[in-house]
């Protein structure tokens, strides 16, 4: 079967399960108090010279792509909030590389049954080109072409026994399949978590995270991580907050056994007209090589309102995963990307973006690419 009539179908079933599930809701009208809907299409063109960091000369081509986002939020007298939502979309290179077809679908719930407590939960599809994870985790780093689908599904609960301490147990699952890819194998991991933390002050909260990961590549043993940090989150003044993870991994596989420093740290400015945020982080997890990749990232956000109908977004992100246990080199990644975006009425937007990306490859060389583009989104509904 062919990627798009795989993607076609899959578009098809992700369609059906929403309306039978819009329906249902529907029906229970006399619970259901607000329903908001949405439906946004969207359209970019694009010049690269090289769009999936592959090595060679005469890279470039031109990069069109369409896609349609719908959304449905209902809430209930009850505190359940319900949100549907997905994407689909195309991309068609003008030469040399093949068109994809990718999307999303994903349903979020969150019930608050009282101020001391509320359960959130969700459950997502997810097929993505690569070359859109370069700085997410080794596999585009590794491989540019091709997609990864992923299925994930997250539930967690919020108690607060009283007004400054909060009590937050948690479950995730993701499962990550590579078709057609070689030497990406499918992967899936479980993670279990345990969250607690107190408020100190109106502007200190202290706390602790414990967590136990299963990771599972198709292939290779399982592996096992265990982590515990100490956390701290300070509100250093009106817009600024400081958030520090701090603790150790135990990484336990057939291969290898080690306990390593972890954590994350993150400053946040968050303003009227203008918010920004950098943030650096030591984590592992998962690896589509099989086993456990180790990740240090780094990233930048800034996010400036320069006009009630103009805003300029900047970021940048950087990576080095290296595969534990094996003879591999760490692997570089790296992408920055500016856009201005100019809201022209009530419901059409208009962006132009430039991008930058950069990848070591295996064999030690590193390549790069710059773009050049336009985007243009319309808001279909709400009417």
């Amino acid at each position: 079967m062919s990627p798009r009539v795989n993607a076609t179908r899959l578009a098809a079933r992700g369609a059906e399960a929403a309306l039978v599930l819009t329906l249902g809701l529907a029906g229970a009208t006399a619970v259901i108090a607000d329903v908001r809907t949405k439906i946004d299409v969207e359209g970019s063109a694009a010049l690269s010279n090289n769009p999936l960091l592959i090595a060679g000369s005469d890279r470039s081509a031109g990069i069109l792509e369409a896609g349609i986002r719908p959304s449905i939020e209902l809430k209930d007298g009850t505190g359940l909030d319900l949100e549907l939502s997905g994407l689909l979309a195309g991309r068609h290179y003008t030469r040399r590389y093949d068109d994809v077809w990718h999307g999303n679908a994903q349903l979020a719930a969150n019930w608050r049954k009282n101020e001391w407590l509320s359960i959130a939960g969700l459950a997502a599809f997810n097929r993505q080109p690569l070359i859109d994870r370069l700085t997410s985790d080794i596999d585009a780093a590794v491989i540019s072409r091709g997609v990864v689908e992923e299925k994930t599904g997250r539930l967690s609960v919020s108690w607060h026994p009283d007004a400054r301490t909060l009590i937050q147990p948690e479950f995730s699952y993701q499962d990550a399949h590579y078709p057609g890819l070689t030497p990406l194998s499918d992967t899936s991991e479980a993670r279990w978590g345990l969250r607690a933390s107190r408020r100190t002050s109106a502007f200190t909260t202290l706390g602790a995270r414990f967590s136990y990961a299963r990771a599972r590549v198709v292939g290779t043993p399982d592996s096992d991580i265990y982590a515990a940090y100490a956390t701290f989150d300070q509100r250093l003044s009106a817009f600024w907050r400081l958030s520090i993870e701090a603790g150790a991994e135990r990484v336990q596989s057939p291969v290898f056994k080690t306990t390593q420093a972890s954590g994350r740290v993150e400053l946040c400015r968050e303003g009227e007209h203008l918010s920004a945020c950098a943030s650096g982080g030591v984590t592992s997890g998962v690896s589509s090589l099989g086993g456990v990749q180790r990740r240090i990232d780094l990233a930048a956000t800034t996010n400036w309102r320069l006009s009630p109908r103009l805003t300029m977004n900047v970021e940048g992100q950087y990576q080095r995963a290296t595969q534990q246990g094996s003879p591999l080199p760490h692997i570089d990644s790296a992408q920055a990307r500016i856009r201005l975006e100019r809201r022209l009425n009530s419901r059409l937007t208009a962006s132009a973006l430039a991008e930058y990306r950069q990848r070591d490859l295996l064999s030690g060389s590193t390549v790069s690419s710059t773009a050049v583009g336009i985007q243009l989104k319309y808001e279909l509904m709400p009417l």
